[in-house]
């Protein structure tokens, strides 16, 4: 069984803004992730375009979801009190897997005094998989946000196909689909004929299967996550040329991190989605672990597929602690300095008991 958590207001409440008094709209790549919870008392339709005068300013600014993974350790760990079986969605929403269902009941119940307790606002749910668990919070119906698997089909043919971000929307509701459960009511030779490719996807969504499984986040793995459909200036799937920039950032910002909390990487793991929503999973071992950019940057680069991709996920694993630097406690012998004026030795160097001798004459000549 999966759950799907995801906390309201997380990014409001972890942002620092840039003036205080007033309320707030934050985007990502122009859509919105957060707003001031006060705005909708107002009534408010929250888009970055509008702009309405109230007691307030209301400010429009963009962030970066990636700045705000530190925030979600403390709900990661309550989480892995359950279940170790943890995948991050974004900072804000995570999956969990439960192998028995009395202990997700129990952190269900414990999460919602967990949430009180800290004054926080929430949405759960639990199902099959991860997209029914995701729609189960998103879509809350009579009876709670836990829809068995004998309850899947009936839950799927309730929830508008609208919920679903899938470019064919227009297409599919010109058919006369309204539901996402009506999907599955299609065989793939019909939605082959209209929809070529993607026939199998539209399906397997239509089943309420995953296109990418659960994915269990190893123990101390970090991440860096790249969803090309909603990058600006895109809006698609980016050819491996396209994306040459974006690794590179990538590469750095998990060199950063790992420099940072003192570790090292015995392994870099990427994940992708194809452009036809195909899934894919490789990594890369290194002799030697490190937390150096160039190398994660080579390494992603040399196990990337030559094809056109829609998601990209880094992870760098197998995390050590970092060697200290040696600090060189003693100095080398300086080199032998000639006095000034005096001719280099050239020759055979005398013995230690010739040099004596000579100094002994030396001495008694004078």
């Amino acid at each position: 069984m999966i759950a799907y958590c995801g906390l309201r207001h997380f990014y409001i409440h972890h942002f620092t803004p840039s003036r205080p008094g007033s309320f707030y709209i934050l985007t990502y790549n122009e859509d919105v992730w957060d707003f001031s919870p006060e705005l909708k008392q107002y009534g408010v339709q929250i888009k970055p375009n509008i702009v309405c005068q109230l007691e307030k300013p209301i400010l429009t600014e963009p962030i970066a979801p990636d700045d705000f993974w530190p925030f979600a350790q403390i709900w990661h760990d309550f989480s892995k009190q359950y279940t170790e079986e943890l995948e991050p969605e974004y900072p804000h929403s995570w999956y969990l897997r439960f192998r028995r269902l009395g202990i997700l009941e129990q952190f269900i119940a414990d999460l919602e005094i967990f949430l009180e307790k800290e004054n926080w606002g929430a949405i759960w749910g639990a199902g099959t998989g991860k997209l029914v668990a995701k729609l189960a919070a998103h879509n809350p119906r009579p009876g709670g946000s836990f829809v068995p698997q004998q309850r899947t089909e009936d839950f799927l043919k309730q929830i508008p196909l609208r919920r679903l971000p899938l470019p064919e929307s227009k297409q599919l509701e010109k058919l006369g689909l309204k539901t996402i459960g009506e999907l599955a009511e299609l065989s793939l030779t019909e939605l082959t004929a209209q929809f070529g490719q993607r026939a199998k996807v539209l399906q397997q969504l239509g089943r309420g299967q995953d296109l990418i499984p659960f994915q269990a986040q190893a123990a101390g793995d970090l991440r860096w996550e790249l969803d090309c459909t909603a990058l600006k200036g895109f809006l698609r799937p980016l050819t491996p040329r396209e994306l040459k920039p974006y690794l590179k950032q990538g590469a750095h910002q998990l060199a950063r991190i790992l420099q940072e909390q003192n570790k090292i990487a015995g392994v870099l793991k990427l994940e992708v989605i194809s452009a036809e929503q195909a899934f894919l999973k490789t990594q890369r071992r290194f002799k030697t672990p490190t937390n150096e950019a160039g190398v994660l940057k080579r390494a992603v680069e040399s196990i990337l597929p030559q094809k056109s991709l829609a998601k990209i996920t880094l992870a760098a694993g197998a995390l050590e602690k970092a060697p200290p630097t040696q600090l060189n406690m003693f100095l080398e012998p300086a080199a032998p300095q000639l006095a000034a004026g005096l001719p280099a030795q050239i020759g055979v160097k005398l013995s230690r008991r010739d040099r004596f001798l000579i100094m002994q004459e030396e001495s008694f000549s004078k």
